[in-house]
């Protein structure tokens, strides 16, 4: 028996044991035709060229504040709308200040976006694009029930880049990066957005009291458990299974936000570590709630006390620390084993969980692979691979990895402890004997097309250029 198949017959024990499953990849029932596209489509494509290289002012006026601009609010009750909806939304906890351009293309599939306040509470953001009108209306055409993948709308990425490249600005930002490589590779999911859930945003006068005293500490704490208790809440109301997390707190983290928020003097480290630790709450609820489970940004941890939730712990069985690495051939079948000899990971072990690969190289021109990790551009009409590797970007691959084993192995199975904890078996497998703890840490899902955009016919496991 393969290796593969091994893993997949003591998997089937709990698929049978659950009453649900199966154990062997599941393939859709219609494979998609990648070749052809619908006249309708091209119809619609061509039609919408026109429309935009018909918009002259913005091509011929140098103040194009005078042109057609539109303010579109963001209106999830009644513009999202998927035909194919697996009901288990991806929740990106990151920096969003405002919504990118890309998120135009793909607000159909936007359930919510939230931010906490300065009282701890989590709300809904009643957000508005300023957007060029003939832009917004182009791309919300394409915002259909039914998936459109980016390749097929290449022929709108060169007059949106004539006509409109100076918006493309405002997609700058980690959060819309982060959803610009999960939105493509995950075709059936909601997503949920969550802005940052830092000290700063939701206790800012208590995380700046410089004293430390207990009661300071206990202020701070009662907003962190606030906050906590709202996520919780977001959680079960928009039916969140899947979170990217590409950020954490730690001792350094707290020291730059103190010089950029607070006056005077920063108080000694033994305070900060106090004020961190009152984070553990909501650490709580991102790692440890039932039947979620989250992809995490690895970083360089050095110790317990300064970078308390970076750690591999048994404290949060539902996340999967994320290093990476960079091969144009890791040699991995797809459970990940080979030969590791040449395969070197960022950060050290002892603060990982799992290595992808990027199948990008990290110096210029960054030479890539046939099956490198994809980004969508910045109007959600083409795609290309990541000009750079950053666990911040690699926890993204994570994700879409579990949710990819997820509906491949166990589509009828609810989503429970005991299932993450057997997907994370299925991620990183206990046979690689030459690896420590024989765990096979060192992965490459976009070589075996693990993704669902591929799985589901959208995308082919192979690059295409445009």
């Amino acid at each position: 028996m393969t290796p593969l198949r091994s893993l997949f017959a003591s998997l089937a024990l709990l698929a049978t044991s659950a009453g649900c499953g199966p154990s062997e990849p599941v393939s859709p029932d219609t494979p998609r035709d990648q070749g052809h596209l619908d006249p309708l489509l091209s119809e619609q494509i061509a039609q919408a060229v026109a429309d935009i290289l018909s918009d002259h002012c913005f091509q011929e006026q140098p103040d194009k504040s005078h042109c057609d601009w539109g303010t579109f609010p963001l209106e999830t009750s009644q513009q999202f709308e998927m035909s194919q909806n697996t009901g288990e939304a991806i929740l990106i906890v990151d920096e969003f200040p405002s919504l990118p351009p890309r998120a135009i293309r793909y607000r159909n599939r936007l359930k919510g976006f939230f931010r906490v306040d300065g009282a701890g509470e989590i709300g809904p953001v009643q957000f508005s694009w300023r957007a060029p009108t003939t832009l917004f209306n182009v791309l919300t055409r394409f915002a259909s029930p039914e998936f459109i993948p980016a390749e097929t709308l290449r022929p709108l990425s060169a007059p949106i880049q004539t006509v409109y490249g100076f918006y493309d600005d405002e997609n700058i930002g980690h959060g819309s990066l982060v959803f610009s490589l999960l939105v493509e590779a995950n075709p059936h999911q909601p997503i949920v957005l969550m802005d940052s859930l830092s000290f700063h945003r939701f206790a800012p006068e208590e995380f700046c009291d410089p004293s430390g005293s207990p009661e300071s500490i206990a202020r701070l704490s009662t907003k962190a458990q606030r906050v906590a208790s709202g996520l919780r809440r977001i959680i079960g109301e928009q039916s969140i299974r899947f979170v990217n997390l590409s950020s954490g707190n730690t001792l350094e983290t707290l020291k730059q936000d103190w010089n950029a928020r607070c006056g005077g003097p920063r108080p000694s480290d033994d305070i900060l570590r106090a004020k961190l630790n009152t984070y553990a709450p909501i650490v709580d609820v991102l790692f440890n709630t039932p039947g979620v489970f989250t992809a995490h940004a690895a970083i360089n941890a050095s110790n317990g006390r300064d970078f308390p939730f970076d750690f591999p712990s048994p404290a949060y069985p539902n996340r999967l620390l994320t290093g990476y690495f960079t091969a144009l051939e890791s040699g991995l079948d797809a459970t990940g084993q080979g030969n590791h000899a040449s395969l070197q990971g960022w950060p050290s072990p002892a603060s990982v969980d799992v290595y992808m690969n990027s199948g990008v190289l990290p110096q210029r021109p960054f030479p890539y692979n046939r099956t490198p990790w994809l980004q969508v551009d910045g109007f959600g009409v083409d795609i290309y691979p990541v000009s750079s590797t950053t666990t911040s970007w690699m926890a993204p691959l994570t994700l879409s990895r579990f949710i990819h084993a997820r509906y491949s192995h166990f589509p009828d199975c609810e989503l429970s402890n005991g299932l993450i904890a057997s997907l994370r078996d299925v991620l990183v497998p206990s046979s690689c004997p030459a690896q420590p703890g024989s765990l096979c840490a060192y992965q490459d899902p976009l070589k075996h097309g693990q993704i669902e955009a591929v799985r589901l016919g959208y995308r082919p496991r192979e690059y295409v250029e445009p």
